[in-house]
């Protein structure tokens, strides 16, 4: 069924040239059949929509002459009939004025050169319908859709596409010179080689002098003008800056820049190098008197210094021999001091010889008192505590043992556990030095260490108690060791009159906080420090008891094992 026939019920509701004969309408739209039936009962013509319709709703019987007996059949000589009448444009009210058989209606409707009036979709598919006489221009000037070519890189595609999205990036389209150059316009795409090449593009100056300044210019600014550029000096031919050489180097600098002689002589110029030395010699320069020292005040130039001399002889002669006899009364004065000095220094030598043998005799004195204290402190105690000559002996082999150990422990190659002795122990505590040991050895082929001790203490600990530290060195095995150092080590502070009662603590490289001291040594000597701020009181350490003693003679023993 065409599109512009009846798609429902009914027949054609077209408008005829002359009104169809009643034969051919249909009795129950009363419309035009189309493709029409005939009832036997009645002899009328239906439409087949509408026969089909009165079946759907339960209607056999005829629906003109209700006859039950209801039989049709098509009734292909009233179609012809009906499709040979002459009808009118169905878009007559909008100005058609064709008129043919119904026939023809289609191809007057659908053909390109048929009814101008009718209502057509756009060919392009942009969705808009329009009278088929506005399609042309439609089609071929204003549809969004219509392929047109782009006018700049002549790329075919859609109107909508090609002046919207596409002119944003066409590669060829025309833009302004920002620089507004004699160029004008330039392709998008080449844009940026314009920039490059613009003779009024802003550039800065390759001297790093920082100015900003148009491409065309830049070649005269370079030459002569930039403060940067590169010049030689046309004196002594060295080459820097430009604001350099006319700068300092010409205010300070250059040896063979011509200055005026300050004088005005008659050299006129002098090389900066050589006005040291024309100063000296210049006739014009102004100078004293030859015999100033003896007394003459008078300046001159040094070209008149000859004939002042020549006139002043006598003068001079003078001053001279009143400075003679000036200096001779002085150096019989000086002389006399020198003897008074000599005599006055020879009795006070006299009396530090003396004061010497006084302190000789003192020193003396004190070292047999000394001496008679610890025999009176020995016997007391063997008294008291019935140690006998036995426990004597035996104070003093661990004595013995403790010097022998640390006398032969000083060649940096010792291993865990080591001892160390510490002399002259209250100096440094007095000085608040930090003392360090020799290197040692956690184990064999193992890390590098050395134990730092500071007597006055060092921070919590500081003036209060005695603090040890170790540190890790650069050795010779730590490519074969694993980093950071995950050891255990024991600090002993050692009795040092029976092996027992030493005082102990414990360094852990196990806890929070020791990344820093326990890494590879690599650009230093040796790491922070790990230890104890307050290792041992200062009352404890000081403290003397019959069975033990830590500070003795003042000096203490140390020694260091690995856990």
């Amino acid at each position: 069924m065409d599109a512009r026939e009846p798609t429902d019920i009914g027949g054609y509701d077209y408008k005829f040239v002359d009104s169809p004969p009643d034969r051919l309408i249909c009795k129950i739209c009363h419309l035009t059949s189309l493709d029409p039936y005939l009832s036997v009962c009645c002899g009328h013509t239906f439409c087949s929509s509408c026969l089909e319709n009165a079946k759907k709703a339960n209607v056999f019987s005829c629906p003109f002459c209700r006859d039950e007996k209801f039989i049709t059949f098509p009734n292909k000589q009233v179609d012809r009939e009906i499709r040979s009448l002459h009808m009118m444009c169905i878009n007559k009210e909008k100005g058609c004025e064709w008129q043919g058989e119904l026939n023809d209606i289609n191809n007057h409707l659908r053909n390109s050169d048929g009814c101008q009036f009718e209502d057509v979709n756009c060919s392009n598919e942009c969705g808009k319908v329009l009278q088929r006489r506005y399609l042309t221009s439609h089609v071929e000037t204003e549809c969004l859709c219509r392929k047109v070519d782009c006018q700049y890189c002549h790329i075919t595609g859609e109107h909508q596409f090609i002046e919207g999205e596409h002119k944003e990036q066409c590669p060829k389209l025309p833009l302004p010179c920002p620089n507004k150059c004699d160029v004008g316009s330039v392709p998008c795409e080449d844009m940026e080689t314009h920039k490059n090449e613009c003779p009024l593009e802003e550039i800065k100056c390759s001297f790093e002098c920082g100015k900003m300044l148009k491409r065309q210019d830049l070649a005269k600014h370079l030459e002569i003008e930039c403060p940067c550029r590169k010049v030689v000096c046309r004196y002594c031919q060295t080459t820097d800056e430009h604001q350099v050489i006319y700068g300092q180097h010409y205010k300070e600098e250059c040896p063979m820049l011509p200055l005026p002689c300050p004088n005005r002589c008659e050299v006129g110029t002098v090389f900066r190098k050589d006005m040291e030395t024309h100063n000296k010699e210049c006739p014009l320069e102004m100078v004293q008197c030859e015999y100033h020292n003896v007394g003459c005040e008078e300046r001159m130039m040094r070209k008149d210094l000859e004939q002042h001399n020549s006139d002043k002889i006598q003068d001079h002669l003078s001053m001279i021999k009143s400075e003679i006899l000036i200096s001779t009364q002085e150096q019989s004065i000086t002389r006399q001091r020198l003897a008074d000095v000599e005599q006055q220094l020879a009795l006070k030598d006299c009396e530090l010889t003396n004061t010497k043998s006084r302190l000789d005799n003192a020193f003396e004195q004190i070292n047999t008192l000394m001496i008679l204290m610890h025999q009176s402190a020995v016997t007391q105690r063997q008294t008291i505590y019935n140690g006998g000559a036995a426990s004597m002996s035996s104070a003093a082999q661990w004595w013995a043992k403790l010097r022998a150990l640390t006398a032969t422990g000083k060649s940096g190659n010792q291993i865990c556990p080591v001892i160390l002795n510490i002399t002259k122990f209250n100096t440094k505590k007095v000085n608040h030095v930090e003392w360090y040991s020799d290197s040692f050895f956690a184990y064999n082929k193992g890390y590098k260490m050395c134990l730092s001790v500071y007597p006055a203490g060092n921070g919590d600990g500081k003036g209060t108690h005695l603090s040890v530290f170790l540190c890790l060195m650069k050795g010779p095995h730590d490519d074969e060791l694993t980093f950071p150092l995950r050891e255990k080590f024991e600090v002993k502070l050692l009795n040092q009159i029976s092996d027992c009662e030493h005082y102990s603590s414990t360094i852990d490289y196990y806890e929070d906080g020791t990344d820093d001291c326990a890494v590879r040594v690599t650009d230093h000597e040796k790491t922070k420090g790990w230890g104890s701020q307050e290792f041992v009181s200062n009352d404890d350490l000081h403290k003397v008891a019959p069975t033990c003693q830590y500070l003795k003679d003042d000096c203490i023993f140390l020694q260091v094992q690995k856990l």
